[in-house]
């Protein structure tokens, strides 16, 4: 298993190998794990980690990437590798990969023709049937080839034990959340780091309806809000969505995380009409959100004032884009761990 989108083994690959183990003890799991670090002398380092890549992939059945991966996309494999692509964001909210081409928040079309971009899965994974052909498209894939199955995060998210053990790690690093009425604020990413909405002034908005603010960038985005700006340092957006009770973003996808625990959401989004014409979406945010979209901070607070987001709208997007799987005890971790394994047996004939 393959990522240079996190510095870390992400939990998604920590779940899904052990469930790997635990259909076939026999199957050896191999997790490469970096990113890519700027700089010249850095980037040759990374070269050096690339050629323990492909020897592991030289001597795999499978590979899984959450990313574009070179060794996957750029050089062929033999018919003995299945590569499968599961891709690290849950759902189809605004537009990626191959959608976005010569897009001001996507790729140069020559540059991704030449690096052979998403060319090579021979599955991939969308977290439910509404998803498949939205990721079908990113990923330059034939429909049948993508496959209902979400990520292994959403065990983790409606797992109840998990969820108390979570929201009690938090509390113990920051006390003032555990009585708050929290909200969790998750800009997008936008490759410049910039992020449209004055953190301080929302924080301190919300604080008069009595709102406690979180504010979770992605982690590219080192962005240094100032005091007045909580981070809740030490957790992950998803981690913090279990002691909250609103979630506020402008395009992230964690709205999807969000959705699968029924927080209710609402959309902050000064600058929509630029991010359509820059990135899109794969629905139409003004209509199908699970939440009401204002375009300042006194329409928010006034919106959750009102009470307009709600836990029954979030459950009914969720249940609409991520697809469960059939059956008691079944995880999402065992749904892939059994395309993994059924293909690692058939690899070769």
């Amino acid at each position: 298993m393959i990522s240079r989108e996190h510095e870390s083994v992400p939990d998604d690959f920590i779940d899904l190998k052990q469930a790997i183990e635990r259909a076939d003890p026999s199957v050896k799991v191999v997790t490469l794990v970096r990113m890519v670090p700027p700089g010249v002398l850095a980037k040759l380092s990374y070269s050096l980690h690339m050629l323990t890549q492909l020897y592991h992939v030289a001597t795999s059945r499978v590979l899984v990437v959450d990313t574009y991966a070179m060794v996957a996309s750029l050089l062929r494999h033999g018919p003995g590798l299945t590569v499968i692509q599961i891709w690290h964001a849950l759902g189809a909210f605004k537009k990626f990969g191959l959608s976005i081409l010569d897009h001001e928040e996507g790729r140069d079309r020559r540059l991704a023709k030449a690096m052979r971009m998403h060319e090579g899965y021979d599955i991939v994974l969308a977290s439910g049937e509404n998803a498949r052909a939205p990721f079908a498209e990113a990923l330059g894939t034939p429909i049948d080839k993508v496959v209902a199955a979400p990520l292994p995060r959403v065990d983790r998210l409606r797992d109840p034990q998990r969820r108390a053990q979570t929201r009690e790690r938090i509390f113990d690093v920051h006390p003032h959340l555990r009585d708050a009425r929290v909200a969790v604020f998750a800009p997008t990413f936008r490759l410049d780091g910039a992020v449209t909405v004055d953190a301080t002034a929302l924080a301190l908005a919300l604080k008069g309806v009595g709102i406690h603010l979180v504010v979770k960038v992605h982690p590219l985005m080192p962005v240094d809000f100032g005091p007045a700006v909580d981070t809740a340092a030490g957790f992950t957006t998803q981690e913090l969505l279990q002691v909250a009770h609103l979630f506020i973003t402008d395009y992230s996808s964690a709205l999807y995380e969000a959705a699968v625990l029924g927080i209710p959401c609402y959309f902050l989004a000064p600058d929509l009409d630029a991010y359509v014409a820059s990135r899109d979406f794969y629905l139409d945010y003004r209509r199908d959100l699970p939440g009401p979209v204002v375009r300042d901070i006194d329409a928010l607070t006034m919106a959750i004032s009102g009470g307009e987001g709600t836990r029954e709208r979030t459950q009914a997007f969720a249940s609409h884009w991520i697809q469960l799987p059939p059956g008691s005890g079944k995880t999402c971790a065992d749904l892939i761990a059994h395309l993994v394994t059924t293909n690692v047996d058939s690899a070769g004939e």
